[in-house]
């Protein structure tokens, strides 16, 4: 992805209201009914799939749909105050219906997880996170397919119910390899919510303490090493892989610590960026749908 549109996106969402990477402190369903427990261990469990979309320039290939998954378990360590570190591993996976040497079957990111984080008393927000780890597609491990993606984002509160949130994640697979991470959060009232926050700004509406509605953005994705093909513009190349998406959905609080979300949106773009070697391929839009769930064991 080209740095003037990057930053065109950053700036826009600053200045108004598109993983996976919760960054801004708010109210959240069952905070007062948690009663200040804390969790030992956090468990995340996502997964959506994204209806077949054609390819720009590519439409003999046919309709490619993809699947993504990802589960993230960590270890929670009280520091200080409401402040914890977190110890883990993230392991995520796009799977496509088709593929060649320009497009993959599949990229998979296993890692191991640092963060320094806050504990609102529902949700952890991530400061400080490192996540050293492979990083690569189809089946292929190489000796270049090793990174240490590192993202930092701090909230300052400005207002009485409005924070900051200023921070930028590093990776040298990114095209931009100092990529900015900007916005606010406002708590609007007792029930409303804006989360202006790049890459996931999201609007929420909480009519009891276990519901929240919202509409939502996200700008997902990853950066991998390429295997071996037999195309010189793509083996062993980085690629960066980009969605950008637009989704509405429904959070529900089971019960103290356990939480599922579902929704269902319109991804705009799913990019393909050799940038390194070309070529930048994008796909055409498509309807998708995802369901997550969340649960902390205390």
């Amino acid at each position: 992805m080209k740095f003037g549109w990057i930053l065109c996106a950053w700036l826009l969402l600053a200045a108004s209201a598109p993983g996976g990477e919760r960054t801004a402190l708010q109210s959240s369903p069952g905070t007062e009914a948690n009663n200040g427990g804390t969790p030992l261990w956090s468990v995340d469990l996502n997964s959506d799939y994204t209806f077949g979309s054609s390819i720009q320039k590519y439409s003999s290939f046919g309709p490619q749909a993809g699947y993504h998954s990802e589960i993230e378990v960590l270890r929670d360590f009280p520091l200080f105050d409401k402040y914890y570190l977190q110890l883990g591993l993230d392991s995520e996976r796009f799977a496509f219906s088709r593929s060649n040497s320009l497009f993959p079957y599949a990229m998979t990111s296993v890692a191991a997880e640092v963060a320094v984080s806050y504990w609102d008393g529902d949700e952890f927000f991530p400061l400080l996170k490192i996540e050293p780890g492979i990083l690569y597609t189809r089946d292929y491990i190489t000796e270049n397919s090793f990174d240490i993606p590192i993202r930092v984002a701090f909230g300052f509160k400005v207002q009485e119910e409005v924070h900051l949130v200023l921070g930028f994640s590093a990776d040298r697979f990114q095209e931009v390899p100092l990529f900015p991470i900007g916005g606010f959060n406002w708590q609007i009232n007792d029930k409303l919510n804006l989360r202006a926050v790049f890459p996931e700004p999201r609007f929420s509406y909480t009519p009891n303490g276990s519901v929240e509605l919202f509409l939502a953005g996200q700008y997902a994705g990853g950066d991998y090493r390429n295997g071996p093909t037999n195309d010189s513009r793509t083996s062993r190349a980085l690629l960066e892989y980009t969605e950008i998406r637009t989704e509405t959905g429904i959070s529900y609080t089971v019960k103290k610590g356990v939480s599922i979300e579902a929704t269902a949106g319109w991804t705009f773009q799913r990019e393909f960026n050799y940038f390194r070697r070309g070529p930048d391929i994008k796909t055409r839009g498509s309807p998708y749908i995802r369901l997550e769930t969340t649960i902390h064991f205390f």
